[in-house]
């Protein structure tokens, strides 16, 4: 086993800033990600968070694997785990260090430590206030015990100070989630500075949105994403390529016109839309969309790309469907010039 990443999160929201604590509630945690080809329990852990030199905290925790331990959270895949401790220490260590043992093997990981502060705006597609929590997933993805988060305010304003580093994905919700709303998606957030991003929650969802960079001579990049929306649920059969493919469809009729993109906060062109199929293991599929527009070149920002992609269909015949979702990228990975 080897440990790749640690952090802390420190939550400062009170008691009645969390608007809803039975659907969302931020925790101050120690997080632990680490990879192997075999991961054997017991598995002990020495944790040390240390600022301007000196000892913030320190943990000792051995983690038996059968859920037993008190303010201890695991979620464990095939290759990877993510290990979340309860620790509530009101400080930013700037160096952290852990010693683990694993078969009686022992090792020892330390990392400078950074954080940086998300601020904006949650609104709806009416720009009306929207209370939700904001969330991020640093690893991992479904029931992930080690969500790094924030409630915003009643007038939709959020703060939120997180680790630096990279992390899987950031969302807004409620619990009208499925009921009037969908979640807002942000896709590879990379948390490198003090950012402002503003969140926008309606019908549906920009979900997995990804960037492709077109390195053959057409100057595009390929934006694709699955677009959902909560009031539709069709299922019915299509032949993807040569094979044939139960369809589950949740998703809305959306053209061109329907769909607005921001690079770096200018507007972009659309140069097509295309409506495709994501299939999965086991027959069955969900309809997608690529988008391309093109590769813009912004000399006042030549690191880290911002990307957002809006939808509304205004008032369609089947309902208004609207949704925000939005995603980052290193400059290096999208802009290659001939």
């Amino acid at each position: 086993m080897k440990v790749k990443d640690i952090w802390y999160f420190h939550s400062s929201q009170v008691e009645s800033e969390i608007l809803q604590p039975d659907f969302f509630r931020p925790e101050s945690h120690v997080g632990i990600y680490c990879e192997f080809e075999e991961l054997v329990f017991p598995v002990s852990f020495h944790i040390c968070g240390f600022y301007k030199g000196e000892l913030m905290f320190e943990k000792e925790v051995t983690v038996s694997g059968n859920g037993e331990e008190e303010d201890v959270l695991v979620q464990q895949g095939k290759y990877a785990a993510v290990f979340k401790f309860g620790e509530n220490t009101d400080c930013e260590p700037d160096r952290m260090r852990v010693t683990y043992e694993c078969e009686s093997k022992t090792n020892t990981f330390e990392k400078e430590c950074t954080y940086y502060t998300f601020s904006g705006k949650v609104v709806d597609f009416d720009d009306t206030p929207f209370a939700a929590a904001v969330m991020l997933y640093r690893y991992g993805f479904d029931d992930a015990p080690f969500m790094m988060g924030a409630w915003a305010d009643l007038n939709g304003r959020y703060t939120l100070r997180v680790p630096g580093g990279c992390y899987n994905a950031l969302y807004a919700d409620d619990n009208t989630y499925g009921k009037s709303s969908l979640e807002c998606w942000g896709w590879n957030i990379i948390a490198d500075r003090d950012e402002a991003i503003d969140l926008k929650i309606g019908s549906g969802e920009v979900y997995s949105l990804n960037v492709g960079v077109s390195n053959g001579g057409m100057d595009t990049l390929f934006l694709s994403f699955r677009p959902m929306v909560y009031f539709k649920n069709e299922e019915y059969r299509t032949t993807v390529g040569e094979k044939d493919f139960h369809v589950v469809d949740i998703a809305p009729e959306i053209s061109m016109k329907d769909i607005t993109v921001y690079v770096n906060g200018r507007k972009t062109e659309v140069v097509s839309l295309q409506k495709l199929y994501e299939t999965a293991a086991g027959g069955w599929c969900m309809p997608m969309y690529v988008a391309q527009i093109p590769k813009e070149l912004y000399a006042d920002c030549l690191d880290k790309q911002t990307i957002i992609l809006d939808y509304d269909t205004k008032d369609g015949e089947k309902g208004r469907a609207c949704s925000r979702g939005f995603t980052q990228f290193y400059f290096k990975d999208g802009f290659c010039t001939r």
